[in-house]
Order: C-alpha cells, then sequence, then structure tokens
C-alpha cells in the first residue's frame, strides 16, 4: 500500500479542494470549467468595431504623485461629464445659460435650432468618453449639457481672441464681467485632460455662429491657441523685397493655401482643444534619428570610445565645455539641435515661457501621453525631461533667460528651477527624442580640449576689460621681448 496509498490519498486530497473551490464558485455564480477558460483565450478577438475613448481620464497612478496635486481637477468650471453637477462648480454653472442665450441671439437662430445641431452629435459625444464614467445616464441630459458647455467654450474663446458680441446692457454682461475677472483660471480648467469636449462639437457650432463664412469660427480657436500657447517662436522682421518677389511668383497664396489645409487637417483630426494645442506645440522630430537600432549601435560605440555615455548635461556643465545656447525659429518642442565647431558649439532650443499656467498644461499634456488611447509618442514628455536636465539651479535659468530662450513669468529663477526639477519626477522620456542632439553633445564633451579652451576663453574674454588686460599683458610682454632682443643684438 506504500506508494500506491500516497498517491491515492493524494488524489483524493486534490479532488476534495477541486470540489471546495467548485462550490465557492458556484456560491459566487461564476462558473468557469478549465475547457471553457482555454477556449476564452484561445477565441479571444478584439472588438474592432467597438471605438476607443478619445477622452480619457488621468491615469489613477498620477493622481498620487505629488507633482501631480492640485493639476487634474478643474478650478472653477466644469466641462464635459467627469465632473458634471460637483457643488464647487456651481457658480460658473449659472452662467452657462445666460451665455448660451447670448450665442442664439448673436447667430439669429432660436434655441431649438442651435441645439439639435450639437444634439446630432450625440453619438459621437458618447463614444468620446470613457464607458461607465458618463454621469449623465440620460441622452436628452447629456445633449443639454453638451450643449451648455459647448457654448460656454465658443463664448470663452471669443473673449479671449477680442471678438465682442454686443447685446443689451443685461444678465449675459454680468457673465462677461465674471469672465473676464476669473479668465486665467478659466483658461486654466480648459486645457485639463478630463475637462475637454469633442473639438467637432465645438466647430459645429462655430459654423453655426458664422454661416457666412464657416471657416471664420475655425480660425478664431486656431487664433486662441496661438494666443495662449507656451511657444514664444523668434520672428525676423519682413523684408519687402522677399515679400515683393514672393507675390510676384504666387507663393504667397500658396502658403495661404497651405496654412488653410493644415488648419483644416488639424481641426478635422483633433479629438478636443487639449490635443490641439499639443498639436501647436510639436511637429516631428526635426533633428532626430528615427531608427532606434542606429542610436542605440552609435550610443554603443561612443560608449566604447568614450567610457562614458551621458544625456544632456546642466546650461552651466555645457557652458563649461564651450556650448553656447541660442532660440531657435520655429518655436517648435522638437526643434533642438547641436552643431560643433570644434572648439565650441552652439545647441538650438526652442524658446518658451514660463507662467502659472505651465505647470498645469504641461502635466496633463504629460497625462495625456500616458493614456491607454493617446498619441503614440512622448514628444512634451521628452521636452519636459530635456528642460528639468538642462535647468538644475537658478544659474542655468539667468543663463536661459539672456540667450531669450526661456521668458520667466513665474518669479524668481529658483522658483522656475524647482518647477522644471518637480514635475519632470517620475517621467521617462522617448529615447529616440533629440537623439541626435545628444550624441553629438557627447561627441563634442569626450574631448578635454574643449574644455580647457572654453576656461582660458572665459578667463580672459569674459568682459571687455579683461579682454583689454590681456591684451596689454601681451604687449608688455612683446615689449619687454624686443627690447631685450635689441639689448643683445645692437645695431
Amino acid at each position: 500500500m506504500g506508494p500506491k496509498g500516497m498517491t491515492t490519498v493524494g488524489a483524493t486530497e486534490d479532488n476534495r479542494r477541486v470540489e471546495i473551490l467548485r462550490t465557492k464558485s458556484q456560491e459566487s455564480s461564476v462558473i468557469i470549467t478549465d475547457d471553457e477558460w482555454w477556449i476564452s483565450i484561445e477565441n479571444y478577438n478584439v472588438d474592432k468595431t467597438k471605438k476607443k475613448p478619445q477622452i480619457e481620464r488621468a491615469p489613477s497612478h498620477l493622481r498620487k504623485r505629488k507633482s501631480y496635486e492640485g493639476c487634474i481637477d478643474p478650478s472653477v468650471v466644469s466641462i464635459g461629464p467627469y465632473h458634471h453637477g460637483k457643488s464647487e462648480f456651481e457658480a460658473f454653472e449659472k452662467l452657462k445659460i445666460p451665455i448660451a442665450h447670448k450665442l442664439c441671439r448673436f447667430s439669429r437662430t432660436s434655441v431649438e435650432q442651435l441645439y439639435k445641431v450639437v444634439a446630432d452629435l450625440n453619438k459621437i459625444a458618447c463614444e468620446c468618453y470613457e464607458e461607465g464614467s458618463i454621469k449623465v445616464d440620460d441622452d436628452e441630459l447629456f445633449n443639454r449639457m453638451m450643449f451648455l458647455d459647448a457654448c460656454f467654450v465658443v463664448h470663452f474663446v471669443l473673449i479671449g481672441v477680442g471678438f465682442v458680441i454686443q447685446v443689451e446692457v443685461g444678465e449675459e454682461n454680468e457673465a462677461d464681467a465674471r469672465l473676464e475677472k476669473s479668465f486665467y483660471l478659466v483658461l486654466r480648467d480648459l486645457f485639463l485632460l478630463e475637462n475637454q469636449i469633442p473639438l467637432p462639437v465645438l466647430t459645429v457650432l462655430m459654423k453655426s455662429m458664422f454661416p457666412e463664412t464657416p471657416s471664420r469660427g475655425e480660425r478664431y480657436i486656431m487664433e486662441f491657441l496661438e494666443l495662449y500657447t507656451m511657444v514664444s517662436p523668434k520672428r525676423s522682421s519682413p523684408n519687402p523685397m522677399k515679400k515683393f518677389l514672393a507675390q510676384m511668383m504666387g507663393r504667397s497664396k500658396r502658403d495661404q493655401d497651405e496654412k488653410k489645409q493644415k488648419l483644416e487637417k488639424a481641426l478635422s483630426t483633433s479629438p478636443h482643444l487639449l490635443h490641439l494645442m499639443r498639436e501647436q506645440l510639436i511637429q516631428p522630430f526635426v533633428h532626430e534619428i528615427k531608427n532606434l537600432v542606429t542610436f542605440i549601435e552609435e550610443s554603443k560605440s561612443n560608449f566604447r570610445e568614450s567610457n562614458i555615455q551621458e544625456s544632456f548635461r546642466s546650461v552651466t556643465d555645457l557652458k563649461s565645455a564651450g556650448i553656447y545656447f541660442k532660440p531657435s525659429q520655429s518655436g517648435s518642442f522638437t526643434d533642438v539641435e547641436f552643431i560643433s565647431y570644434h572648439i565650441f558649439g552652439t545647441l538650438t532650443i526652442p524658446p518658451f515661457k514660463v507662467d502659472h499656467l505651465t505647470r498645469p498644461l504641461l502635466l496633463n499634456l504629460a497625462a495625456y501621453e500616458m493614456c491607454p488611447n493617446g498619441p503614440s509618442d512622448f514628444r512634451i514628455t521628452s521636452f519636459i525631461c530635456l528642460i528639468d536636465s538642462l535647468i538644475d539651479y537658478a544659474d542655468d535659468v539667468k543663463e536661459l533667460r539672456k540667450k531669450r530662450i526661456l521668458i520667466n513669468k513665474l518669479g524668481s529663477d529658483e522658483q522656475l528651477a524647482q518647477l522644471f526639477n518637480n514635475i519632470a519626477n517620475d517621467l521617462e522620456p522617448d529615447p529616440r527624442a533629440y537623439a541626435d542632439a545628444r550624441l553629438k553633445i557627447d561627441k563634442h564633451c569626450k574631448y578635454k580640449g574643449h574644455i580647457w579652451m572654453a576656461e582660458w576663453i572665459h578667463k580672459y574674454f569674459r568682459s571687455p576689460w579683461a579682454l583689454l588686460a590681456f591684451l596689454g599683458a601681451i604687449l608688455v610682454l612683446a615689449l619687454t621681448m624686443a627690447q631685450t632682443y635689441f639689448t643683445a643684438y645692437p645695431r
């Protein structure tokens, strides 16, 4: 009986465990047999007919991060279903009806007609949000919420671009006064990930307001984004001769047509305002290495040669290696380029401004990139990490300010340094981002001669007086040598 008996007893024990598990499964009304479990895996299929939500909630793990504290939930106004009905937004919720009334009067259409334009997009709008997270479970109530929110956003955009809707003195003007007083609080809320409204709802409402020129409303949306974006592109003054030649060659009209096509494409493909803002900030990496394999191979080669492979260093460290900074022309976050001139080098960085809206905007753009259905790249995240690596201390901020790369509207240089050091915590950039510039900087810094030359130039040419003193010393040395020579070899 020895081994055989033990096997029988073991089998009996196993059978009892299985029976207990099955009993518990039946009690919980979840009965999955082994065959069904295998079949469920083998026959698993992605439902391609089901549309992915384009307006998602911020990933839950971000809410636990200290850097995201106060940057996810709106502060004064709720847009969309995620924060709808909360008592803290009641004051601005009361403004939405007079604003909708004002837009109806301006467009010279009835409330029913303007409402129908939005209600016809009910299915598209519902599919934009995460399933099960819409608190408004009735289609009619959902449509009303969309209509009032869309009117509010459209009206705010028009205020932002300076378009004034003339009406009689009354409650509508009180709403305008309230919006103007809280303008930057509302502006902050409109670019939060969880506070978005489908862009098609906004564009169709704009077209209804300007039926004679349908693209006019769309231009106002783009102008609004350009006015309140972070980038500060360096624009050169127009050359009259170049402008005349461009008009003669028909280039001016062609440029306008291209700009119009880009506008139409951006508005037709962007799901919401936050995405459209992201498109304003980025372009395809201008100087990136697109092949990740090539990037890894070059990194390994560089590592073997120098025994060290670094990312971007701080501004102070780069400056000590003879690297200088200048603003790029485009203003795109992806327009970063490094050029080495053997003795020194220049790092071109897009100019941008930093104020109280910068932190929530950048963090919500980074959160958008982390969403399951968000953008497939991490271009904004990569830019945050780039600036964080360049800025360690207030002196780094000061240098970027002097070069007109950074416009500090936040406060002290120390505050701005802390801002980027805090928001970049736990963020991981795309390894391909700025890869070309990183590799070239590492190669430049590998040669010690560059550092010695930079220190020598900094020591003797840091000011006009230092330069004059250096030239004076050279002159005295030359005169002394000449005097010694003529003393030793008199004519």
